[in-house]
């Protein structure tokens, strides 16, 4: 459910069944015992790398994309987030990028003085992702006092 059409708008056909059908075969397993964001994100790397090669299109951003919000969901449903011990990984996820919230972002990165890289979500790569990740995270902090995954939710009410 946390992944559909609107997530990946715009890739080619069969995008959005390959993206479900790997995330149905993901082990929550490999997250219950991470303790550190650098465990983590090598874990999310991999992923994303796996889901990259099985998409239509090969776009790292659209599959980090999908993989941040089906981690934000499940991290937030009970019964998963107890099973897999999952709530641990709250301060370690990425916001999802996409247009709206990188524009967001740009904006206040131009207010800072900061530069970042920003085309698309298809041609994202991950040392582009991992630059306004680290900004993300920044901003959340001191403007909203949250974690930058909730982002998302922030933006969308400016």
């Amino acid at each position: 459910m946390a992944v559909g059409s609107s997530t990946l708008r715009g890739q080619p056909k069969g995008s959005v069944k390959t993206a479900i059908d790997f995330l149905c075969q993901i082990d929550l397993n490999i997250f219950k015992n991470i303790k550190s964001e650098a465990l983590f994100a090598d874990t999310l790397n991999h992923q994303t790398d796996l889901l990259k090669e099985l998409l239509p299109s090969k776009s790292w951003g659209f599959a980090r994309k999908v993989l941040n919000i089906f981690l934000f969901q499940v991290t937030h449903d009970i019964y998963l987030s107890d099973k897999y011990n999952l709530k641990k990984l709250i301060p370690f996820l990425e916001v999802a990028l996409d247009n709206p919230n990188a524009k967001k972002l740009l904006k206040r990165a131009k207010k800072r003085s900061c530069k970042f890289y920003w085309r698309n979500i298809k041609s994202l790569m991950k040392e582009e992702n991992s630059e306004i990740q680290e900004f993300a995270k920044k901003i959340a902090r001191e403007e909203f006092g949250v974690e930058r995954c909730y982002l998302d939710l922030y933006f969308w009410r400016e």
